[in-house]
């Protein structure tokens, strides 16, 4: 009668700790400080709503929240996402788990005659109890990390790293404390010490890890049941509360039989079976899925009865321990953090900043120190409140400094941008009738800078004369120098809504000059469809959209009020493959947030529907429904912060004159200089009227580029027909790339060469119509190698030759270099070529 009385008043606190939870989070305060704090003042210290019986009877709630803490611990550990930084946090982790360890257990032994619950143990206790609280004080908090990281919308090599060290550093140190805390078991049952102890200790850890392997089996068996959420849940949480109950049963069992206690680690057990399951492609998804929803009811019940349990008389006496061995710990992993740093071949000025992101502790700590209480009942509460004390520092002081060294990395993304789902986002509308107002009200929505424009004459809606959010700006005409006026050749997509004569001469500008990414215009005539088709243009039939929307409602109507956006809180987008550690990984083991799904993707040109095996590459145009939070998720992991690593590049690679010369650089969306813009914007172009063969374009390009690089134009010729001589420089159908390194130092130059009629380099080969020329001395071997890279990826795109003869001038050539997308994936030999004219 008694359980079920205080089951229901811990449920009814339980339920307030989430609404006190959610006002420390609207405050700057993780939401475990709320629940801690409600079980601190429900607790029998203050108004013992939560007395000293019910929590002793309420035990078993710990013990199902540490078995779903460790579950989630090995889930966070996968393998895919970290194989590109393994070595630097290798190094940090080591750093980081040697020092704090050492230094937390020497600290924590050294105090031992000022700590009361320690002061009467024996020597062999207090190296116990140090060597447990050592290994508590190394951990950090994935949860919070990920917390920090989503509020900042972090992205960068020091994000990477410190989430890879995160999570590996909450199983090193599960195994840490395994052994920590069956070393103190030995120590205080008085064996001696001896080779078959140690083995014995070892075998124990050794039995731990190994029964992780049935209890994963146990929880493939589950995920494979026909059963509802609810039950699944039950089942998993149940395994995990079994895995405690045998943990101690088993200890019992052989003290009394044999008198030997074996020690089974039960976090360790349920840490490995998180591990492999997480890691398994075929139960992955699911098993994440169920502890991320399971968690947050779990945890609120967790850290409540924490709370409850913490002996603020205690509390009161150990503050100065506490804050003693806070500054240890802080001290300990500047330490550990710099040297694996400098080891890791980091750098010294990055490596001062890494400490600051491994301060906080949170959930996996306070299990930690929960689990203590458990295994030895006489001192382990005193010793959780003391550890909960400092845990409770880390947890203040922690999150600002996190986000601190993340601005000071200058990795964060600014939050003012609504949403960056696709970059840079403007759009250059033509029309002000109903449905281009319409239509740029919704775009604006989604974060979009919208211009809207119309032909002198036109009548402007009433609804936009005086919108500050979307201008309206009248065009005298439709050729280069009128959309240049209202900066259409800085648009991402450009949408036509005029008449078709008018929709199409916009359109044969935009692709001529400005190699505009998207090209979108209403057809009035169906006649007309070719001409736009010919331009690459997206075309809208009113006549038949409406017919083919309708169709689409009548036979898939869940599908297609989801692609129209009616679903409210769901979208769909278009999301770039920039980050370079996701290319080549599979769908299947691609972990997407649960609200969300890839669609399609677009690859060189080429639509296709992907299956579990497709593998993303650097370039991708993903398409991705789910939640607006999902989708910001999605873009945020498959982006690339750019900004530190376009300035790392800048100072390693660029040549001196070209760091100095330009005035106005191009900027990224990051708003970063773009080393290969400033190379385009210097360089020089050709616009070639006449056939002509090799040597008179080796000619032509030595007198081109002479002053620019320094050198003489006939020393320039030789060295351009000598390397010719050696191996073609042409590498596909219509395309040349000749490039030579020269005496000198800082000197880099391109020539751009385009001829509609083309120039024969051999007969052997087809005619060249585009060519880069580069030339640069032997210092700058990795810009030129950069550039080299940067051009087969433009010329890549299956629509660069139909724009390349179609451009009308040399400034419209730049431009399209300027815009183009080089974030695709390269290939050797190019398949993507000039057709024989």
């Amino acid at each position: 009668m008694d359980f079920l009385v205080f089951a229901a008043g811990f449920c009814i606190i339980a339920l307030a700790a989430r609404q006190i939870g959610d006002t420390f989070k609207q405050a700057g305060f993780p939401l475990i400080s709320g629940f801690l704090f409600t079980g601190i003042i429900a607790g029998p210290h203050v108004l013992n709503l939560i007395p000293s019986q019910a929590i002793s009877t309420l035990t078993f709630v710990d013990q199902v929240s540490l078995g779903l803490i460790a579950f989630a611990a090995g889930g966070e550990l996968y393998l895919k996402e970290l194989k590109s930084r393994l070595t630097a946090i290798g190094w940090i982790t080591s750093g980081l788990v040697i020092s704090t360890f050492t230094m937390g257990s020497l600290a924590f032994f050294a105090l031992a005659d000022h700590i009361t619950f320690m002061a009467a143990m024996p020597v062999s206790g207090r190296v116990g109890v140090a060597l447990i609280a050592g290994a508590i004080l190394v951990v950090r908090s994935p949860s919070s990390a990920i917390a920090i990281i989503n509020e900042l919308r972090a992205k960068g090599r020091f994000t990477k790293t410190v989430m890879g060290v995160t999570v590996i550093m909450d199983v090193v140190v599960i195994v840490l404390f395994a052994t920590a805390i069956t070393t103190a078991d030995a120590l205080f049952t008085g064996l001696t010490w001896n080779t078959g102890v140690v083995l014995f200790l070892i075998l124990e850890i050794a039995l731990s890890i190994s029964l992780g392997i049935p209890v994963a089996g146990i929880l493939f068996f589950i995920l494979r049941l026909p059963a509802s959420f609810v039950l699944k849940s039950v089942l998993i949480l149940l395994t995990g509360y079994l895995i405690f109950i045998g943990s101690l049963i088993l200890r019992a069992y052989t003290h009394h039989k044999i008198n030997i206690e074996i020690l089974i680690e039960p976090l360790l057990v349920c840490m490995v079976a998180g591990f492999l399951t997480a890691n398994s492609r075929r139960y992955r998804k699911e098993f994440l899925d169920l502890l991320h929803r399971t968690g947050p009811g779990i945890y609120i019940a967790f850290f409540t009865l924490t709370g409850a349990s913490i002996r603020l008389d205690t509390l009161a006496d150990t503050w100065p321990i506490a804050l003693i061995l806070f500054g240890v710990r802080v001290f300990a992993i500047f330490t550990g953090s710099f040297l694996g740093g400098c080891l890791a071949g980091i750098g010294v000025q990055s490596s001062r900043t890494y400490w600051m992101a491994f301060i906080t502790q949170a959930g996996l700590g306070l299990g930690l120190a929960k689990q203590v209480g458990i295994e030895f009942p006489q001192w382990g509460p005193s010793f959780s409140t003391l550890i909960i004390s400092v845990i409770i520092l880390n947890e203040i002081v922690g999150p600002p400094l996190f986000k601190l060294a993340i601005k000071r990395m200058k990795e964060d993304h600014s939050p003012a941008k609504p949403n960056a789902l696709t970059a840079p986002q403007n759009v250059v509308i033509f029309g002000t009738d109903s449905q281009s107002t319409a239509l740029a009200h919704t775009l604006f929505s989604h974060g979009w800078q919208v211009k809207l424009a119309q032909p002198r004459g036109g009548s402007t809606l009433s609804s936009l004369e005086n919108s500050r959010k979307i201008p309206v700006q009248v065009v005298d005409g439709f050729d280069r120098k009128a959309l240049e006026q209202i900066q259409c050749q800085t648009a991402t997509a450009i949408v036509t809504l005029l008449s078709d004569r008018e929709n199409l001469d916009i359109c044969e500008t935009a692709f001529e000059h400005f190699a505009t990414q998207t090209l979108v215009a209403r057809l009035n005539d169906r006649s007309n469809f070719s001409a736009f088709q010919d331009l690459n243009v997206l075309v809208v039939d009113p006549s038949t959209a409406i017919i083919g929307l309708l169709d689409h409602f009548v036979r898939a109507p869940e599908a297609a009020s989801l692609l129209m956006g009616f679903q409210r809180g769901r979208d769909v987008a278009d999301v770039t493959v920039r980050n370079p550690d996701l290319d080549g990984i599979s769908l299947r083991d691609l972990r997407l947030p649960f609200d969300s799904v890839i669609i399609a993707i677009r690859r060189r040109g080429t639509l296709s529907v992907p299956h579990g095996f497709t593998r993303l590459e650097s370039g991708d145009r993903v398409t991705v429904m789910g939640t607006t939070t999902a989708l910001q998720e999605i873009a945020l992991r498959f982006g690339r912060h750019e900004g530190q690593a376009a300035l790392n590049l800048m100072e390693m690679a660029a040549p001196e004159q070209l760091k100095q010369d330009v005035k106005q650089p191009h900027l990224n969306e990051n708003g970063q200089k773009d080393w290969f813009d400033h190379l385009v914007e210097k360089a020089v172009v050709a616009d070639l009227k006449q056939e002509m063969d090799k040597n008179a374009f080796f000619e032509l390009a030595a007198k081109q580029m002479s002053k620019q690089v320094n050198i003489s134009a006939s020393t320039l010729f030789e060295m351009l027909s000598q390397r010719e001589n050696e191996m073609t420089t042409v590498l596909a159908p219509g395309l040349a790339i000749p490039h030579i390194i020269i005496e000198g130092e800082n000197q880099f130059g391109m020539l751009i060469v385009r001829s509609k009629k083309g120039i024969i380099f051999s007969t052997q080969t087809p005619s060249v119509h585009a060519a880069f020329v580069l030339v640069g001395t032997r210092d700058e071997r990795n810009f030129h190698l950069e550039a080299l890279s940067a051009i087969a990826k433009i010329v890549m795109d299956p629509r660069f030759e139909h724009k390349w003869l179609r451009a009308m001038s040399t400034k419209a050539l730049k431009e399209l270099l300027l815009n183009a997308d080089r974030n695709r994936r390269s290939a050797a030999p190019l398949q993507n070529g000039f057709s024989k004219q």
